[in-house]
C-alpha cells in the first residue's frame, strides 16, 4: 500500500541541495516497488514533519504552535529509544541524518522562546 501524498507542493531546494540527496529521495517517493505498511508510516510521519515545519512556521494560534514546535523537536532530537525517532528513521529510509535534518530544517530558526514554555515556566516568570 503506498501512502496518498497531499496536494502541498514541496519547493526543490528542500530535497535538492545535496548531490546524493535527489537520487535518494526519488528511490524513497518514487519507486514502483512494495512498499511495507511499516516504511509507508515512516514515509508519512516524515512527510508530515515537512508540511507541519512548513505550514506552521509562522503560526499565531496555539495548536499550530504547538504542531510546528513537536515538528521542530522530532527533527533536532538525537535521542535513539523511541523505534520512531528521528535517527532511526533516516537510517531506516538510507538517508543519512545529518543531510536529512538539514533538508527539513533549511533556513527554519528555532521557535520563539514563548512557545516552548510549559506552564511551571509562566508561573516562575510571575
Amino acid at each position: 500500500m503506498v501512502p496518498k501524498m497531499s496536494p502541498v507542493v514541496i519547493p526543490e531546494e528542500l530535497i535538492a541541495s545535496e548531490p546524493a540527496l535527489p537520487v535518494q529521495f526519488h528511490e524513497i517517493w518514487h519507486k514502483t516497488r512494495y512498499v511495507s505498511p511499516e516504511r509507508a508510516l515512516v514515509l508519512s510521519l516524515v512527510w508530515q514533519t515537512v508540511i507541519d515545519l512548513q505550514k506552521y512556521r509562522f503560526a499565531t494560534r496555539r495548536r499550530q504552535q504547538r504542531l510546528y514546535m513537536e515538528a521542530y523537536r522530532w527533527a533536532v532530537s538525537d535521542e535513539r529509544r523511541w523505534p520512531y525517532a528521528f535517527r532511526n528513521v533516516a537510517e531506516l529510509l538510507d538517508v543519512a541524518p545529518d543531510l536529512l535534518r538539514a533538508q527539513l530544517l533549511g533556513d527554519v530558526a528555532p521557535p520563539p522562546a514563548a512557545v516552548d514554555r510549559t506552564p511551571a515556566d509562566v508561573e516562575e516568570a510571575a
